[in-house]
């Protein structure tokens, strides 16, 4: 059946239904409204069948309740929020299938099984069911028709059942749409809200430019403008800015509406004669106007940078000189070196480079502090710059290592090298007179090494480590003289780089090993040893200790050299208290050398490993140098005094071959003195030697302190020694450093009987 079947009253009463629900719709009472309106027209249209319409939403997967107004409120509650499926009633069911489902009687029709008795308790004895489908496929509705009794329906039943569900379609639709818009709405102001929330906190100024460079919008509450901003409004770019700048803005401008692409440009702007950088970044804008008008403008967001700028001109700057003192510092020095030998390469200059370090420095840094050592720093820097010329840098490598640059025009060797040779006594001579801090007056010098680069073919690394080597050839000779680079100390620095290459790799395979050398008394009693480090290379065999502690200690090895001959001695000293072999009275005495003692964590590497292994540091006497005392500052003499509160002991070995430092042996309350073995080798042949020992051991005995005398290597020098009164005797004459077993095995022979408590 169609609309031309109907007659014309029945026509007429579906476009009133029609009419009232469409304007109800419009006047926007709420689509729960509008459908109890359509539900109500219908069934007074069928109100001679008893007819009772319903209208369902599909929410998900579930029935949701919109209008039946004449349907029993508990069965409207009781199928609210059902899933729909095969056999959920016509309803549930025409919802799940997407086609009519009618039920003429719901008594005996199996797809009301399960709501057959809430039907019929309510009662309902058919019902006709029609999905309501969207255009676009959506699942968005039932709309059912219900009688009390069984009934099948008519032609005009079906008729008016897709007319009312095309209606309810179109309002359903019309709530959506408007209830999608005031989604959208609610969306995008909050959006708008979040963007200007972001425009009134962000240091930018958003201003949108026509494609001929004018002004037609502007936004920012934060941001300076270098121009007031009511003037803006219709201006010229060209009008506001220098001519330069002004075409470099619109380039950019041009470029974003050719390639609608983002362009980011810095540019400056000077204002009352302050220079201020600003980042710009360029986006194309359309449909800027709602107008109709579809040309394409450009979004300039402005972000003054002027800060952001001279960091990173500062941090260009710290990138190239050394911050305390101002000059150029390694990375520069090596670029301008890498420039001056391409120079020489191409047979235009020849050069030189001058290593220059300040001798014993530290000594005075530690005394007036790094403060002060700063301020001194700075006055040798401008010592420095006043010596050379020009055409001469003088660069800061860091510490006290310093570094001059020549250039000459010269090409003979000989010239050169005296030119260069001139340039380093006047930089010795600068230094005759002292520094000052704080009104005192500080003495320094350097040793300087030369590289002369008077060939081509020379590359930077080895022209900075050749003149490395040269100074440090001119510190061996004495320091306070300048040292050109041979070839002779290009092979010892090989030698040592090598050494230490495999020192490092020794302590990785543990070719290091504790050898101890037994220490006894006049009457041969043993009452400790001394703790010596032997290297055993797989390759060469023993290599003396003279050979590679200097290498360790200016390769900053000595550290885990120290670790490997205390933690052995620890073993060693455990092994012997297990085996209950441990005498009462034994000591081992371990060589510390100036570095260790001033490095902050050697009182924490001791006690680690006396915790480890269960001792007590009366177990041990630590030996400095006779020369350490002069150069001891504060730190050093705080960290002796630490070791000596936990039990450590001191003593000075090679007592007599330093500097005088007997006014020092008080103060640092040490424990005992170790002379020198080229004094104990003159006993028996010259009375020097002998008149030192008795010094010696007066001294001793006047401090109360113990006196050792080692390198005792004949009968001779023993009886003399004897006859001194001394604490102990050490040397080959009673036994030669051996290995920790051997010392367990010497220390229950007879010849290395301890020494009672």
């Amino acid at each position: 059946m169609d609309e031309s079947e109907l007659d014309e009253s029945q026509r007429l009463a579906i476009y009133q239904i029609q009419r009232k629900v469409l304007e109800r719709a419009i006047r926007g009472d709420g689509l729960v409204s509008s459908m109890e309106l359509l539900c109500r027209e219908i069934e007074q249209t069928l109100k001679e069948d008893r007819a009772l319409c319903s209208i369902l939403l599909l929410d998900g997967q579930r029935l949701k309740h919109c209008a039946a107004p004449s349907l029993p409120e508990a069965y409207c509650e009781a199928i609210d929020g059902v899933t729909i499926g095969e056999g959920i009633g016509s309803c549930g069911t025409a919802l799940f299938r997407r086609e009519q489902v009618v039920v003429t009687d719901i008594a005996t029709d199996p797809l009301w099984q399960d709501f057959r008795d809430l039907a019929m308790s309510n009662g309902l004895g058919a019902c006709w069911s029609n999905p309501i489908i969207a255009s676009d496929g959506a699942v968005l509705a039932s709309f059912a028709i219900y009688y009390p009794d069984q009934r099948s329906p008519s032609r005009l039943h079906l008729y008016l059942i897709q007319a009312f569900s095309a209606l309810a379609l179109l309002v359903i639709d019309h709530y959506r749409l408007a209830e999608q818009q005031s989604r959208l709405t609610a969306a995008l102001g909050k959006i708008n809200a979040r963007l200007t929330a972001v425009m009134q906190v962000i240091p930018d100024v958003a201003i949108v430019l026509d494609q001929s460079g004018h002004y037609i919008d502007f936004c920012s509450d934060t941001f300076e403008l270098t121009t007031p901003p009511q003037t803006l409004w219709g201006q010229s770019i060209e009008n506001l800015f220098e001519p330069e700048l002004a075409a470099q803005v619109m380039k950019v401008a041009r470029e974003t509406l050719a390639t609608g692409e983002m362009q980011i440009f810095e540019y400056e702007v000077v204002t009352e004669g302050e220079r201020r950088v600003f980042e710009g970044r360029t986006a194309i804008v359309d449909d800027f106007y709602t107008d109709g008008r579809d040309d394409s403008y450009v979004l300039w967001m402005a972000r003054e940078v002027t800060t952001r700028k001279c960091a990173e001109e500062n941090a260009a700057r710290l990138a190239l000189f050394d911050a305390l003192t101002g000059l150029p510092n390694r990375r520069h020095a090596e670029e301008q070196l890498e420039q001056l030998l391409e120079e020489v390469n191409r047979g235009h200059a020849s050069g030189a480079v001058m290593f220059l370090d300040l001798n014993d420095f530290k000594r005075i840094n530690d005394s007036l502090g790094h403060q002060q050592g700063d301020l001194l720093l700075q006055q040798v820097a401008r010592r420095l710059e006043d010596q050379t010329r020009r055409s001469e840098m003088v660069a800061r490598l860091g510490g006290d290592e310093f570094i001059v640059l020549l250039r000459e025009t010269l090409t003979g060797k000989d010239e050169l090298a005296e030119s260069t040779a001139a340039v380093g006594r006047r930089i010795l001579d600068c230094f005759n007179a002292p520094l000052e801090s704080q009104g005192h007056a500080y003495s320094v010098s350097v040793s300087v090494g030369i590289a002369l680069a008077d060939k081509p073919g020379l590359k930077t690394e080895d022209l900075l480590r050749n003149a490395d080597a040269a100074m440090y050839e001119a510190k061996r000779l004495g320091g306070n003289r300048v040292a050109f680079f041979e070839e002779s100390l290009q092979r010892e620095a090989d030698r040592r780089l090598d050494l230490e290459r495999r020192m490092v790799q020794a302590i990785r395979s543990m070719h290091f090993v504790a050898y101890f050398q037994p220490q006894l008394t006049p009457d041969g009693a043993l009452f400790g040893a001394e703790a010596l480090l032997r290297w055993f290379d797989p390759e060469e065999g023993a290599i003396p200790p003279d050979a590679f502690i200097p290498v360790a200690e200016r390769a900053g090895l000595i550290y885990q050299l120290q670790d490997i001959v205390f933690e052995q001695s620890c073993q060693m000293l455990a092994e012997l208290r297990k085996k209950d072999r441990l005498p009462p009275v034994f000591r081992l005495a371990i060589n510390i050398s100036p570095l260790q003692l001033q490095n902050y964590k050697l009182t924490e590497r001791l006690d680690f490993f006396l915790a480890r292994y269960d001792l007590t540091a009366d177990r041990f006497t630590l030996e400095i140098t006779e020369n350490l005392l002069m150069g001891q500052q504060q730190e050093t003499y705080q960290q002796m005094q630490a070791l000596r509160q936990r039990g450590f002991r001191f003593a000075i070995d090679d007592f007599g071959t330093g500097y005088s430092s007997l006014a020092y042996l008080h103060r640092l309350d040490v424990d005992q003195l170790k002379i020198d073995k080229s004094f104990i080798r003159e006993l028996g042949e010259t009375a020097a030697g002998e008149a030192i020992v008795d010094s010696v051991a007066a001294l001793s005995r006047s401090l109360n302190l113990e006196v050792i005398a080692e390198g005792v290597e004949t009968e001779l020098q023993a009886r003399i020694l004897h006859e001194k009164s001394l604490t102990g005797l050490q040397g080959y004459l009673f036994a030669r450093p051996m290995s920790s077993a051997d010392l367990m095995d010497y220390l229950g022979s007879s010849s290395g009987n301890p020494a009672s408590a």
